[in-house]
């Protein structure tokens, strides 16, 4: 019995020190994900098909993320995409670049 509790024990410590390693990602480190096709920071250099990020309205990001991932704007390459964050990174990615320069 008491070997079965020291295992436990060092399982739940195990656990709760990754939990501290694993801190949530920044938003600009959720954005380095779209700068392929947005540009770095969002911004766009020269003509492109995409949409520049950068300066957007945090709401404007949210929604329209939650409408890729919903299905509500399909998208072929940003419907995957998009279900891939959960809302909250949606948040941080829209807080980062809303502060970018256009």
């Amino acid at each position: 019995m008491t070997k079965r509790i020291l295992v436990m024990g060092i399982a739940l410590a195990g656990v709760m020190s990754a939990s501290a390693v694993f801190a949530e990602p920044s938003g600009e480190m959720l954005a380095q994900t779209c700068a392929g096709c947005h540009g770095t920071q969002g911004k766009l250099t020269g003509a492109s098909a995409f949409m520049p990020l950068a300066g957007m309205k945090e709401a404007t990001f949210v929604k329209t993320m939650k409408d890729f991932a919903s299905g509500a704007r399909p998208n072929t390459l940003m419907g995957p995409i998009a279900k891939g964050f959960t809302e909250s990174e949606f948040q941080s990615m829209a807080a980062y670049f809303v502060k970018q320069p256009k």
